[in-house]
Parts: structure tokens; C-alpha cells; sequence
């Protein structure tokens, strides 16, 4: 998702989409490399906030196949 416009649409759908890549065993791992990493140490500009569990069994990045800094957890 890094990138995309903050379309309500567009992020729902990404997040759709990257369930189904995680359910069905396929992640992509998105915006995890080291590059990213770099860039997120000066700011964030996440394009979901998302309201989750604090299960450290399902870190929803993971669940939603998401990169580092495309979602606010709360």
C-alpha cells in the first residue's frame, strides 16, 4: 500500500486483497526491506487506521499482508 492515495476505497481493497494473499498462503511481505525501513525513520504517512486486538498471535500487518508504515494500529 505505501504509495496509494488515502482512497477509502482503494486502501478497503488492498486490505481485502492481502487477507486473501494471507489466508491463502501466499503473502507478498510488502514494504518490509531495509530502504523502507529508512524511510519511515522520518515520518509516517500510514493510509489505514485500522482498530485491532492485542493478540501478539495475529499482528495485523501480517493478517493483512501490509508494509511497515501503511497502517495505524490502535
Amino acid at each position: 500500500m505505501s504509495g496509494m492515495t488515502a482512497d477509502p476505497r482503494s486502501a478497503w481493497k488492498a486490505l481485502k486483497e492481502g487477507n486473501q494473499r494471507f489466508v491463502g498462503g501466499f503473502p507478498q511481505h510488502p514494504s518490509q526491506s531495509i530502504a523502507r525501513r529508512a524511510e519511515l525513520a522520518n515520518g509516517q504517512h500510514p493510509n489505514v487506521l485500522l482498530f485491532g486486538c492485542s493478540d501478539s498471535r495475529v499482528a495485523a500487518e501480517i493478517i493483512f499482508d501490509q508494509g511497515l508504515g501503511d497502517m495505524f494500529i490502535v
